[in-house]
């Protein structure tokens, strides 16, 4: 009888530590779900929400990868900017485009589901569940891996959860294309160095770094020791000597600084004699700053700079799972 007793206790032990990413409620409270978020807050949800709104660019274009326009409140103000935007044609179906996302707003919109990122200030999202919405927090990706884990979390959040499984089917289709096509090239392998106006961005452990590397591209931040988040400073340029640069592509929204930002910074006598000088490739900041579906296309357009055109980009288009 107690080794019975025993088996029964070691077994809901087990049982109890077994949780699951996704707990359904609708049994008890109507069409209302639940889902453990990324940080492992339990947050309910309609059935299935029609008032979605994300807080940043990235996590517009993976949630319109899942659901159609109409089932977005709102997107990014430069939603609309090809040079930045994987979503210009859905976003014209969208009116409203923010930059910011203050309370007053959001209150007006009244969404069904907020969508944020581990990019967003705590103190915010605290302040949108204290007014009652529905919040969940997704992992902002670093990773190829960690861009398919949050796709699926949003497929899950907005109860599509078929049409998450079909992005990152092609993710992982046009992923095998691209090794298939790199695994053959016998030359060294070529450094590039991305120029940014954000001075600490692109070292190790950031989705540049993981593009770079999916590209067959020495990310030469990274071969400098530089992690993402540290300064770069231009003795580090000059001692890396890339074989090509890497800049952000002209834009329609970009400003007079950050066009004579490219300008000012080649100019500097200290980087003369580079061998990179003579190889300035201009790359969309859709690729350089990609952390989505997308990054597929990312990876293509990083290894076109740096072996010439050895993808076809002409069908380039938002991953959509429906």
């Amino acid at each position: 009888m107690l080794k019975k007793f025993l088996v029964f206790i070691f077994i809901s032990f087990l049982l109890a530590g077994c949780t699951s990413d996704k707990i359904d409620i609708s049994m008890n409270n109507g069409n209302v779900r639940a889902i453990r978020d990324y940080e492992g807050t339990i947050v309910e949800l309609p059935e299935k929400p029609k008032r979605i709104l994300t807080l940043s660019l990235g996590f517009d274009v993976m949630t319109l990868g899942i659901v159609p326009p109409d089932r977005l409140v709102a997107v990014h103000k430069t939603a609309p900017d090809p040079g930045i935007s994987w979503i210009v044609e859905e976003s014209r179906q969208i009116p409203v485009k923010l930059y910011f996302y203050p309370f007053e707003t959001v209150l007006k919109l009244k969404p069904d589901l907020i969508i944020a990122s581990t990019w967003t200030k705590p103190e915010m999202i605290q302040g949108y569940r204290d007014l009652g919405f529905s919040v969940i927090v997704c992992k902002g990706p670093d990773t190829v891996d960690e861009v398919k884990k949050t796709i699926l979390m949003i497929a899950d959040a907005v109860n599509e959860q078929n049409a998450g499984v079909r992005v990152i089917t092609e993710i992982d289709r046009q992923l095998d294309e691209i090794a298939a096509e790199l695994k053959n090239r016998k030359e060294a392998v070529p450094v590039g160095m991305l120029v940014s106006q954000m001075t600490s961005y692109g070292g190790k452990g950031c989705m540049f770094d993981e593009l770079c590397s999916k590209a067959r591209v020495c990310n030469g931040i990274a071969k400098m020791g530089l992690y993402n988040g540290q300064f770069v400073p231009k003795e580090l340029v000059v001692a890396c000597d890339p074989d090509f640069f890497m800049v952000s592509a002209p834009r329609q929204m970009a400003t007079e600084a950050s066009r004579n930002f490219q300008l000012e910074y080649f100019n500097d006598p200290a980087l003369q004699g580079l061998r990179g000088l003579n190889n300035i490739t201009n790359i969309p900041d859709r690729y350089l700053y990609s952390a989505t579906q997308n990054c597929v296309y990312a990876i293509k357009g990083i290894a076109n700079a740096a072996y010439g055109n050895i993808f076809d980009m002409s069908n380039e288009h938002l991953i959509k799972g429906y």
